[in-house]
């Protein structure tokens, strides 16, 4: 039987084959997304996570050394579901086959079959008839396909062959697919991928090609940076936030850059590559940095460090708040009580940005007059939480995390994912779903860091959320459903009859975190009459201990709304701020929200 190899060239070329073809069905991918949240971004998320991989790749003939830097890539690059799912696969294939020069067949398919078990391990509740079955069914047919002595362009082709079926038979196994008459947006960007590496194998590509370049915009090759910087951290901080983008192409020489940004900050680099630049700074206004680059290029990837926020890490607290940044809270609140801030990244056509960091609220909603397309948010970088995590447990003896509701998001999964090596033994990490988001969510992160600062301990921490998240109600008053419709949150046809009967809504969350229309009226005036009658009945069956307005885009809104709540309550509103953006693309401009703590039953 003669003996086929593959080689480390091959996994080369046709990841970037996939890659290519996949990026052509971005748009595609994200109109059929409805699963597990109908929010349109999963070509976005899917594409990007192999964008990452694609610009740092290294061709080699070793299998061990290419799918070795493949999977790291993939782990800094991996965004939404699909991504995280195709990563830990990667990762798979990578232990499985590590210090192998070259494979044969049956080890490669011995190979996939054991990755495969990798990705269901990533995800506390697989679901079938999504990327995993469909995964799991290509990899099942490589195995078999692998044992029969055939070349391995014939046991790709029969391992897409079966994905194809697989993916076809994806709205039998999910009933939201087969409502909606698609099939499974990750499922087919995968197949997309797998396409792409059929059509390489078509025009015949063996063991011989080496080196050769595939030539196309989307594939990028990396320029020598150098990052090797230290600075003196020092109380009074002048700019606050080191700041560092990765530029594509830029239009720009590295001194007109540093001319263009140095208003806005000091301590600026311009590393150079052949395609790219990494540039740093520190600054106080982040936003306005990328706001000055991106005409000059694509920017690729941002990082923005809070130094005040690392600074206060060598106090004396033992105990570390993390929370998101859709929980909305001050800047002077999160500095008075040191909580850490993952911010999580908002996506707009080719562009994207750190909620909060890089684009404010107020250039969010400029911008949301006049794009019609529609943004999205995915989650920060695996590799990034994973950093987060081991620096605060560098200075601290525990950390209580207290995210988006799990049910609006995938930020706790990934965080609890991050959090299990150092809960081995003794617990050390504590990810609460809080089962909130916006005004509430930031409510209970301010009560449990007060706590923190007081000396409590971390179970005595997870206690007192768990306890005080079921106290924690959130009231929104929305202009428009507008953009709850493009963003998935509502159907189309509520939204239709909303607008036919000027129907505005107050929306709120269940006990599991999930979004529910509460109320609703047919005037603004209508709308606050509405939560002021809540807020009564509130303070009749419980009382109210303390509450916090958030509004997008309408700071006289929300101070007459407080001064409302005011008259109820005998009480002052805690604080008056602005929602994410994040939080606002769903809202739309001129949203105004109530988050309360009811008092606790005697």
């Amino acid at each position: 039987m003669k003996k086929h190899i593959l080689t480390g060239y091959q996994i080369y070329h046709g990841f970037l084959s996939g890659y290519i073809n996949l990026s052509h069905h971005r748009k595609h991918i994200n109109d059929i997304n409805v699963f597990p949240v109908p929010d349109g971004d999963t070509g976005n998320n899917m594409v990007r996570t192999f964008r990452t991989i694609a610009n740092g790749m290294v061709s080699s003939r070793s299998v061990s050394a290419v799918l070795n830097i493949i999977a790291d890539l993939s782990l800094e690059g991996a965004r939404g579901n699909s991504g995280m799912i195709v990563s830990q696969f990667i990762n798979g294939l990578a232990i499985t086959l590590d210090k192998k020069r070259d494979i044969d067949s049956i080890a490669f398919g011995d190979a996939v079959l054991q990755s495969v078990d990798y990705a269901y391990k990533a995800v506390d509740l697989p679901q079938e008839g999504t990327l995993l079955t469909v995964l799991s069914v290509w990899a099942a047919e490589i195995g078999k396909a692998s044992q029969l002595g055939i070349p391995f362009q014939d046991i790709l082709r029969r391992g897409f062959e079966a994905a194809q079926v697989a993916l076809s038979k994806t709205p039998e196994q999910l009933e939201i697919l087969k409502e909606n008459g698609v099939v499974d947006a990750g499922a087919l960007g995968f197949v997309r991928f797998l396409e792409g590496i059929e059509q390489m194998n078509v025009s015949g590509l063996t063991s011989n090609h080496k080196r050769k370049k595939i030539n196309v915009q989307d594939t990028l090759s990396s320029g020598k940076s150098s990052d090797n910087h230290m600075y003196n951290m020092q109380r009074g901080i002048k700019n606050r936030y080191c700041t560092e983008l990765l530029i594509e192409n830029p239009n720009l020489s590295p001194d007109e850059i540093k001319s263009a940004i140095k208003e806005w900050g000091d301590s600026i680099i311009v590393s150079q590559g052949r395609h790219r630049y990494r540039i740093h700074i520190h600054t106080n206004e982040p936003h306005e940095i990328v706001g000055v680059l991106t005409p000059h290029g694509n920017i690729l990837k941002q990082k923005v460090e809070d130094m005040v926020r690392q600074e206060q890490m060598t106090g004396p607290e033992r105990i570390a708040v993390l929370t998101d940044s859709i929980a909305d809270i001050p800047l002077e609140i999160l500095d008075a009580y040191k909580i850490h801030v993952i911010n999580l990244n908002l996506i707009w056509d080719d562009d994207e940005y750190l909620d909060r960091l890089t684009i404010t609220p107020e250039e969010f909603y400029r911008q949301q007059e006049v794009r019609k397309s529609f943004p999205g948010s995915s989650l920060p970088d695996q590799s990034f939480i994973d950093g987060i995590l081991q620096s605060l447990m560098d200075h601290y003896d525990g950390i209580i995390v207290i995210p988006v509701a799990k049910a609006l998001s995938g930020t706790w999964q990934q965080i609890s994912n991050a959090a299990k090596p150092y809960n081995e033994g003794k617990k050390k990490i504590y990810v609460i779903d809080s089962c909130l988001n916006s005004a509430a969510q930031g409510l209970l992160v301010v009560e449990i860091a007060k706590a923190a600062s007081e000396g409590k301990n971390l179970d005595e921490l997870a206690l007192m959320a768990e306890r005080l998240k079921k106290r924690t109600r959130i009231f929104v008053s929305v202009n428009t459903l507008k953009f709850m419709v493009k963003g998935g949150r509502i159907s189309p046809l509520t939204g239709l009859i909303a607008r036919t009967l000027n129907l505005k809504p107050i929306v709120s969350l269940d006990e599991t975190g999930k979004g529910m229309a509460f109320d609703k009226a047919f005037s603004r005036r209508g709308l606050l009459k509405k939560i002021s009658l809540l807020i009564q009945k509130t303070m009749k069956k419980n009382g109210i201990e303390r509450f916090v307005i958030v509004h997008a885009g309408d700071i006289k809104g929300a101070r007459v709304f407080a001064g409302l709540v005011q008259k109820i309550t005998g009480l002052e509103a805690d604080y008056i701020t602005d929602i994410s953006p994040i939080v606002g693309m769903h809202s739309g401009k001129g949203a105004i929200a109530i988050g309360l703590i009811e008092n606790e039953k005697s």
